[in-house]
């Protein structure tokens, strides 16, 4: 880290108005100065420095900060980045830490890898040819960077051997003794200032999984990471709105369009961390998630989380085809400025999905209807305009009136007035079924944990034995070795992606710590099992009274650990 000191002295060193003359012609205006804003185009200016605040700030768009912060504004590099910058401008050193050095290197090792990975490219037909089928020229494959890992790919060994990277740097970059890419296709995953931290992997034929992605790294977390984002940023302040989209190959679909505001989440579903990253850019959201029934549930999950924050959000209609990709692959630029004209209200569309989902005529599908939409309702709540559309679209699909509505949300006791005439009120309606996910255990966890984040699986000790069911048997086979998905027999592959199918959120340290507090009980419920099977086999008073006294002691080591908070 750079000391907070000489982070000052650069500040105060560098003249706030003389650095953003270097970018904008600036008019002194009273005490200020004014200019047209390089963050967004506009006629009129509106963005003001003030040398006495050392501030600068833009009343049409709401860019504004530092000197440093505009340094990493304009020039796109990191925080960082920006201080060295503008310490070299002023003559003040800033030097590498440690910490910086191992950055540097892993930045390195990404761009000399992903060059590696496109030079294969080209050399493999299979590739090339996939990348054509889907609609890509030559001018595009080049464009987005794309890379081919062969099947016996050494490439990221290759890449650490010439920059004499240790096995323990390696393996904190993200790679072992293997290349987990090996016979995919390569997408490269950059990071806000356009520099590859990770990739994404898309198997060419049949297998599983069909998509990967890096493993999360010092530099790169999937759940504050989005594909395209240092593409799409300037774009989305221009137009003030982004498009997000579930994969790869949709947000690309929206920029080979021309729509270069759109990004994609990695695999995961939209995260606190993505959110806050937006609100830096825009308010206004399309999200265009599958029209399938997981990318509904994808998009009132995101939705719940979004409105809560204050965002606008629409909700783009396939009506034609299932995705961005598909829509462009058939209806090219056409089709997707059609999606996005055909976008639904937030409100509009939680209504419907849910509507979807139950019988309105009958009285049990009607009030869990109700009932559920009574959480909206909070959810909406937090914005006067989306409430009364929300209460609007509701009514409607109810077969109500808006009053009568917000009546039913308001009463415990949930009927339509043409419901309470065919019903009595002593008439006990049994609300459906609905099936209840299973919990994933420990086992599931560290199946889990073992394909995807290998870097918290090996902080987790523990022996095939304390497991049960098949991820003991699976264990027995992988603990000590690198297995992948495409080698398993159908029996444990199809045991694996139950286990995938289970888990639909980010792990992270508080699961870690729950796995090995659960691993730690059982081995001492293992020990004490041991301990009863030796007392009842003791032949001296002697031996009984030091084995229930080691019993004793881990009873109370178990009961020490459940109490741990």
């Amino acid at each position: 880290m750079i000391p907070k000191d000489i982070i000052e002295k650069i500040r105060e060193k560098n003249d706030i108005v003389e650095v953003i003359s270097e970018y904008v012609n600036l008019q002194k205006v009273g005490s200020n100065y004014r200019g047209l804003c390089p963050f967004h185009l506009e006629t009129t200016p509106s963005f003001y420095v003030s040398p006495q605040k050392g501030i600068y700030h833009c009343f049409g768009c709401g860019a504004s900060g530092d000197v440093i912060k505009f340094v990493q504004e304009i020039e796109n590099i990191s925080y960082v980045e920006a201080v060295r910058k503008l310490g070299e401008r002023v003559g003040i050193a800033v030097s590498y830490t440690q910490e910086d050095e191992i950055r540097n290197k892993y930045y390195t090792f990404y761009k000399e890898l992903h060059q590696l990975y496109k030079s294969k490219l080209n050399q493999s037909t299979v590739a090339f040819e996939y990348l054509k089928k889907r609609g890509f020229d030559a001018r595009e494959i080049s464009l987005y960077e794309f890379g081919f890992s062969p099947s016996d790919s050494k490439l990221p060994q290759q890449v650490a051997q010439k920059l004499r990277l240790s096995k323990d740097e390696i393996e904190k970059f993200g790679f072992s003794n293997t290349d987990p890419f090996a016979g995919r296709l390569i997408i490269p995953i950059t990071d806000d200032f356009g520099r590859v931290i990770a990739f994404g992997g898309r198997l060419i034929g049949e297998g599983v999984p069909k998509y990967l992605n890096s493993q999360d790294t010092l530099l790169f977390k999937k759940s504050s990471t989005f594909y395209m984002l240092s593409f799409a940023k300037e774009h989305i302040k221009e137009v003030d709105y982004v498009i997000i989209c579930e994969g790869y190959f949709d947000a690309l679909a929206f920029h080979r369009a021309g729509i270069k505001n759109a990004v994609a989440t990695l695999g995961t579903a939209l995260t606190k961390l993505h959110i806050y990253k937006l609100k830096k850019l825009t308010t206004n959201i399309v999200l265009a998630y599958d029209s399938d029934s997981a990318g509904i549930k994808a998009a009132l999950r995101s939705l719940e989380m979004l409105i809560p924050e204050g965002f606008n959000v629409v909700i783009a209609s396939f009506e034609e085809a299932k995705d961005a990709d598909e829509t462009y692959s058939k209806f090219g630029t056409k089709g997707l400025v059609k999606v996005l004209d055909s976008s639904v209200g937030a409100e509009q569309f939680v209504v419907e999905s849910l509507a979807k989902q139950y019988d309105l005529s009958n009285p049990s599908g009607f009030n869990t209807f109700v009932k559920v939409l009574k959480n909206w309702e909070r959810i909406f709540s937090t914005n006067p305009k989306s409430i009364e559309k929300f209460y609007e679209h509701a009514a409607a699909t109810a077969g109500v009136t808006k009053e009568e509505l917000k009546n039913l949300l308001s009463s415990q006791s949930i009927q339509t007035p043409n419901q309470q005439q065919r019903y009595p009120q002593n008439q006990n309606v049994q609300l459906p079924k609905t099936p209840v996910k299973k919990v994933p255990t420990t086992e599931d966890y560290l199946v889990y944990m073992y394909f995807n984040y290998p870097e918290l699986f090996k902080q987790i000790e523990f022996t095939p034995d304390l497991l049960e069911g098949k991820a003991r048997e699976f264990f027995l086979i992988a603990k000590d070795l690198n297995v992948s998905l495409d080698s398993l027999s159908k029996y444990m592959g199809d045991f694996v992606k139950e286990v995938f199918d289970k888990i639909d959120f980010e792990v992270d340290d508080k699961v870690v710590e729950y796995i090995k507090k659960d691993l730690e009980l059982r081995r001492i419920d293992k020990r004490i099992a041991e301990i009863d099977s030796l007392v009842l086999k003791a032949t001296s008073e002697d031996e009984k009274r030091i084995l229930l006294k080691a019993r004793t002691e881990l009873v109370r080591q178990k009961m020490r650990i459940k109490n741990q908070k």
